[in-house]
């Protein structure tokens, strides 16, 4: 297996997930959230931002030379595109979870085994 794959790989992806977090920010309405929810939520934008910079970084790096291909190059861009898939995951996990079908808010706080005990 050619040792550049991941790097090449990570070179497409990242921008891809930067775009993705870009747009979920522009798409989200004003909703009613905490303080510390807000807080949260732009602490996980940002660690997306960063691990996402990392892989990028490293990536290009590599396929330019000037690091070589070890295995702590090859931990680091997976853990940090596997953290940054991950907080992504979880931002549209909440998303899911707090709007309707209509796109609007939930109007109760049932737990998602409760929604759907409640469809059936």
């Amino acid at each position: 297996m050619d040792d550049s794959l991941i790097y090449e790989g990570a070179m497409q992806v990242v921008p891809l997930l930067l775009i993705a977090l870009f747009l979920d920010n522009r798409a989200n309405t004003p909703e009613l959230r905490s303080r510390l929810g807000r807080a949260l939520t732009r602490f996980q934008d940002r660690a997306i931002a960063v691990l996402c910079l990392i892989a990028f970084f490293i990536s290009m790096f590599v396929l330019v030379g000037a690091v070589p291909v070890t295995a702590l190059t090859n931990a680091i861009v997976v853990a940090a595109l596997s953290g940054s898939i991950g907080l992504l995951f979880g931002t549209i996990w909440r998303r899911f979870a707090t709007t309707t079908d209509d796109g609007s808010a939930p109007s109760s706080s049932l737990s998602p085994k409760d929604h759907h005990d409640h469809d059936s």
